[in-house]
């Protein structure tokens, strides 16, 4: 008679991965404000609001290298004049989770919200271009 290989069990990946997602999530408590403020920055980058950490320092009047030098200095604390700044310009930016880790990284409709506008500004544009191109054939 012959013995069968033992092979693990076909949704092992799965339970790995899902092992793996704990873990981040976990990290992700433990981690201070100024890190979760850069892994929003790096999904305000996915979204397109901004380009880089630079840029994001711009648009919230940080000073340039903000992120940067908190990282370095291992304080890893955002002042809530700061903060107030980082939520006037990305109003989607969840709080809470900024500073205590817990929820959602943006508030519900954050990045969806984002899409309905680019959306409306192409609809808008093509619908200019219609007219401009109505305009022209009148002249």
């Amino acid at each position: 008679m012959e013995l069968k290989e033992n092979k693990p069990h076909k949704n092992i990946r799965g339970k790995e991965y899902y092992a793996q997602a704990i873990e981040e999530a976990t990290q992700r408590q433990n981690a201070t404000p100024i890190q979760r403020l850069r892994e929003f920055v790096k999904w305000a980058q996915s979204q397109g609001l901004c380009k880089s950490e630079y840029d994001f320092e711009r648009i919230c009047s940080l000073s340039p290298k903000y992120i940067s030098n908190n990282m370095h200095t291992g304080k890893g604390n955002i002042g809530t004049e700061m903060l107030g700044r980082i939520i006037k310009a990305f109003p989607q930016l969840n709080l809470a989770w900024i500073c205590t880790g817990e929820g959602a990284m943006t508030m519900q409709g954050g990045g969806d919200l984002n899409a309905d506008y680019k959306q409306a500004y192409e609809l808008a544009m093509q619908q200019i271009n219609v007219l401009n191109n109505i305009i022209k054939k009148q002249q």
